[in-house]
């Protein structure tokens, strides 16, 4: 997990603004990434894209130089600058928003307008303060979705009203749930914004379809979502594998909820929350909330979303469905894509990938980490 910083009282320019590049060249992407053929997103496609829902994404900002990436204005908080010095922006809005036609990578809401919102400017010290001015931003841009791939593990009064704020005017807010730090000591505790009531907490699972190990099973989630061997884009447009995190995972889901507030418009935050979790695959254990979430069934089942909640069912239930038609070639464990010999379930065979450590300025792949000096709580982006 990196550690993101930015003085919080400052609020001066980043230092050096080094983002995170492409480790991963256009012509080694000869499939599906396994999220889109798992799920797979693609048939969800024929149903709704996003059209005209905008996904508010706050967090480090977004640079659009690759031509499958198009944002609106950022909107900048921080008073640093509108690019993205740190690369998970933008890597988080492309799991949204990535448009089709350039590449087998491809967004969940390819067609939804992404509202970039930093807040966090390089690495390590963030104040809840400047993620509260975030959401007020969303808030004040009309966004229908809010989109905040990071936690804090103190309960802010602030945060909390501007959340329940943003619940009250029907805006969807995804959050991640937080990740458990092996090579930090100490006990897990709930992570906010995703805590709170309302909001649609995500955990993550990898290509086996269970919950990761490092998915903190301490915060109450929604649904889990892809959060392991991601391919993503970066702030140099070139395409990037990240390694694993829940802040990977959120994005799935913000994209989901985008493709249900195209496709059924009159539903309100909260109904919207119940249909994504209704129509997810089945409790698997702790940490799992109601399951994978199943982006078709989403957008296309009749579900009651006025009726009482039914208990999660016993772990391990169900499976995500796939195509019928399955490669039979190896996938290229590069793409983090599973093995192509179908499994007595239709799952892919987790076949393990090979990912550049590449750890510069104290990042590890796919998770940052906002903690700081300052008397606030640690604030985090996974």
């Amino acid at each position: 997990m990196s550690q993101l910083a930015m003085p919080a009282a400052a609020q001066a320019a980043p230092e050096r603004c080094e983002p995170e590049r492409g480790n991963l060249p256009k012509n080694q992407i000869t499939q599906e990434p396994w999220p889109q053929d798992r799920m797979p997103i693609a048939q969800a496609h024929e149903h709704a894209t996003g059209r005209g829902v905008r996904v508010a994404v706050i967090d480090s900002g977004a640079d659009a130089r690759n031509p499958q990436l198009k944002f609106a204005p950022t909107i900048d908080v921080t008073k640093t600058g509108k690019a993205d010095c740190v690369g998970h922006g933008t890597e988080v809005a492309a799991i949204i928003g990535a448009k089709k036609g350039h590449s087998l990578f491809v967004g969940v809401a390819p067609d939804a307008t992404i509202i970039p919102i930093k807040y966090a400017a390089s690495a390590t010290k963030n104040e809840d303060g400047l993620l509260i001015k975030g959401v007020r931003a969303a808030i004040n841009a009309r966004a229908d979705i809010i989109n905040i791939s990071s936690e804090t593990h103190g309960n802010n009064p602030q945060l909390r009203a501007v959340i329940n704020e943003a619940l009250s005017r029907d805006i969807v807010v995804v959050a991640a749930a937080g990740n458990i730090d092996p090579e930090r000591k100490g006990r897990p505790t709930p992570a906010f914004p995703a805590q709170y009531p309302g909001v649609i907490s995500v955990g993550a699972f990898g290509q086996d379809g269970q919950v990761t190990q490092f998915s903190n099973a301490q915060t109450r989630v929604s649904v889990i979502a892809p959060g392991k061997d991601i391919i993503t884009i970066a702030p140099d447009g070139g395409y990037i594998v990240k390694g694993e995190g829940t802040s990977f995972a959120a994005p799935f889901v913000a994209g989901v909820a985008a493709l249900v507030k195209q496709a059924h418009p009159k539903l309100t935050a909260a109904q919207i929350k119940r249909r994504i979790e209704e129509t997810a695959l089945g409790n698997k254990g702790p940490g799992s909330g109601a399951g994978q979430i199943n982006p078709l069934a989403a957008v296309t089942d009749v579900v009651d979303v006025n009726a009482p909640a039914a208990p999660l069912q016993e772990p391990g239930s169900l499976t995500l469905p796939r195509r019928e038609k399955v490669d039979p070639v190896t996938r290229n464990v590069a793409l983090g894509i599973g093995g192509g010999a179908l499994a007595l379930a239709g799952l892919v065979v987790a076949a393990g990938m090979v990912i550049p450590a590449g750890r510069r300025r104290g990042w590890k792949p796919g998770r940052a980490d906002f903690s700081g000096e300052a008397p606030t709580p640690t604030r985090r982006v996974r």
